[in-house]
């Protein structure tokens, strides 16, 4: 018993400082590593319709259920070549139509995701594809932080 004990404390000794140096870095070791490269940011409205309450997160449903956080989507310009690929992430249920329900009650919504898609900076010519049924132009945004917005339809 002493020795499995002894084992251990060893075995903590060694990872300890492992794990405080992966916590210690800097932001230039991260962008000398490449992991520093702008993403640009694509609104994914998902129209499923689905009851939900606002705010709630959520993925596609009914026939949009393929669209849903951990899905891989690709950007793809006029041509077809793959310019990016990501996984989608989970969504949040936004109101669908202009018609006031009671506050907290489910109503039919749509699920919008906010996705980062690594070196996008025009949504110009490109299309996203969530995958094998939908492909969608990258459409421009009147919001400034975003590149894009894609309607799955």
């Amino acid at each position: 018993m002493q020795r499995l004990r002894g084992r251990a404390a060893l075995a903590a000794a060694a990872v300890i400082p492992v794990l405080l140096a992966g916590c210690s870095g800097s932001s230039d070791d991260a962008e000398a590593s490449g992991s520093g490269s702008e993403a640009g940011v694509v609104r994914v409205l998902i129209p499923d319709g689905n009851l939900r309450r606002l705010g709630e997160p959520c993925n596609g449903a009914g026939a949009f259920r393929s669209v849903h956080a951990q899905a891989t989507f690709t950007v793809e310009d006029g041509d077809g070549v793959e310019v990016a690929r990501g996984e989608l992430p989970g969504g949040t249920a936004e109101q669908m139509m202009d018609v006031s329900f009671r506050e907290g009650m489910r109503q039919p919504t749509m699920c919008v995701m906010t996705v980062d898609v690594e070196g996008l900076t025009s949504p110009d010519g490109l299309e996203f594809v969530v995958g094998d049924g939908f492909a969608v132009p990258i459409e421009p945004a009147d919001d400034a932080e975003l590149i894009g917005e894609v309607l799955i339809s």
